[in-house]
């Protein structure tokens, strides 16, 4: 579970940290996986789905590619927040950013 409590913000310098890696990997061989079907998404409305998402702003692309473009776009203005998922404690924590699509489509990534 992720709540406000489980959230903090980092420095300015941290997240470029951060998308310097990011890129870094991503640019080294580092695999994406697109789950078009996710447990969780089995009860939610579709429109908030991942598959949902990609298929409505990317729909003449492969999925693994349009991920791989956006993630490589980011920059520090992005970012929202660094959560713990405390379902999951032996995880990393996320970093949340967002990005506006076709102008009006808030997205978080």
């Amino acid at each position: 579970m992720i709540n406000e409590a489980n959230a903090r913000i980092e420095s300015k310098l941290e997240v470029k940290a951060y998308l310097q890696d990011l890129k870094f990997a991503l640019n080294n061989g580092a695999k994406i996986e697109f789950q078009a079907k996710r447990y969780i998404d089995y009860n939610r409305n579709e429109k908030y789905t991942n598959q949902y998402t990609v298929n409505t702003l990317f729909p003449d692309e492969n999925p693994v590619d349009a991920l791989k473009r956006e993630l490589l776009s980011l920059t520090s203005e992005d970012y929202i927040q660094t959560v713990k998922d405390i379902r999951f404690p032996k995880r990393s924590e996320m970093r949340v950013f967002g990005k506006v699509y076709n102008g009006i489509d808030d997205v978080y990534i």
